[in-house]
């Protein structure tokens, strides 16, 4: 079958509602990464999958064909790794929870290998950011995977890694909308994490999301949306979240309050700008933010914490997280992993 053919049989199963199998999702992302889909296929992929929802297998299968184009440089490093990365795409323009989750795991004691990119859907990616605050995006490869061994974390700009899909960018950007990329962005990490703590935008993704991520491989993680729609926990109210541990899938949830602290309402999470952004991260880390800031930072950091192995309490987690913030750790670990990627 010619490869216009086989796109337009794949694009009539979507729009019929059905779910791809294993090598057809696979083939599927082969082909976007051949770039054998014209623009105005890829919209029509997207929308569809956006119609359907896509299954875990389907993002799991993706994901895989994707992880097969993503080479190493150098030897993954013998490390228990896990990635804060989520699906953004929220709308709600909440300060940069999951990086600021990043540097304060990795003072815990976590090795964390985060994976970004700048924002696609929504107004500030973690790369955006982070590369706002002087982080070098385009160290060598080699030297971003060293940083974790060096330094404790390191960050993995997505479009370096997975160039073939850097043509779908300013598609998904015009779009405005979440898209099957927001979900498989958080799956694709080059350094293949053991562990990962992934934020979704939409309840209906917990679900696939988890299924997306035990069929990975993941040893342990969790898949959490938070109260009013955030793709964090949320100290408004509750959270609902699924458990991965070794195969078993658990469902659950989670307030604030069940820990000790008060709820706050999310819009005191919100940023108006980039730079007001890069502020509230830098005081965060410093641990001279707001109380909310703070404690949205801490429970988040918690969730990691129980996914690393390092804590398997949440509640002794959020209070030792709020102890490293207190300590202003988490600014020097920045500076840290700012000053090598520089160097």
């Amino acid at each position: 079958m010619s490869s216009k053919k086989e796109i337009t049989s794949i694009l009539e199963m979507l729009l019929d509602g059905n779910d791809l199998d294993d090598s057809t999702a696979q083939r599927l992302m082969n082909l976007w990464l051949k770039d054998e889909i014209q623009p105005v296929q890829t919209g029509a992929f997207l929308a569809g999958f956006r119609a359907k929802g896509a299954s875990g297998n389907e993002l799991a299968s993706m994901a895989k064909e994707l992880l097969e184009f993503c080479e190493l440089p150098i030897e993954r490093p013998k490390l228990y790794m896990l990635d804060t990365c989520g699906t953004g795409g929220d709308g709600a323009n909440t300060f940069n929870i999951s990086t600021a989750v990043a540097f304060v795991s990795s003072c815990c004691g976590v090795n964390i290998s985060k994976h970004g990119n700048r924002s696609a859907s929504g107004k500030v990616g973690s790369a955006d950011v982070l590369s706002n605050l002087g982080l070098n995006l385009n160290a060598s490869l080699e030297k971003v995977i060293k940083a974790v061994e060096k330094i404790g974390i390191t960050f993995l700009f997505a479009p370096v890694w997975h160039k073939s899909l850097v043509n779908l960018g300013p598609i998904r950007k015009n779009l405005g909308v979440r898209t099957i990329f927001n979900q498989l962005g958080p799956l694709v990490n080059p350094l293949r994490p053991d562990a990962q703590v992934l934020g979704v935008a939409s309840e209906d993704l917990l679900y696939p999301m988890a299924l997306a991520l035990n069929k990975l491989g993941m040893k342990r993680g969790i898949v959490v949306h938070g109260y009013g729609a955030l793709d964090e926990a949320s100290l408004e109210g509750d959270n609902k979240l699924i458990f991965i541990d070794n195969g078993q899938i658990n469902r659950s949830s989670i307030n604030i309050v069940d820990f000790g602290f008060k709820n706050f309402d999310n819009n005191k999470l919100t940023v108006t700008d980039n730079t007001s952004n890069e502020e509230i991260l830098e005081l965060v880390l410093k641990g001279k933010a707001h109380e909310s800031q703070m404690n949205v930072v801490a429970l988040n950091t918690a969730l990691v914490l129980w996914a690393a192995g390092v804590e398997e309490n949440i509640s002794s987690g959020i209070n030792k997280a709020l102890e490293i913030m207190n300590k202003g750790l988490p600014w020097k670990k920045f500076q840290d992993l700012k000053n090598y990627l520089n160097d």
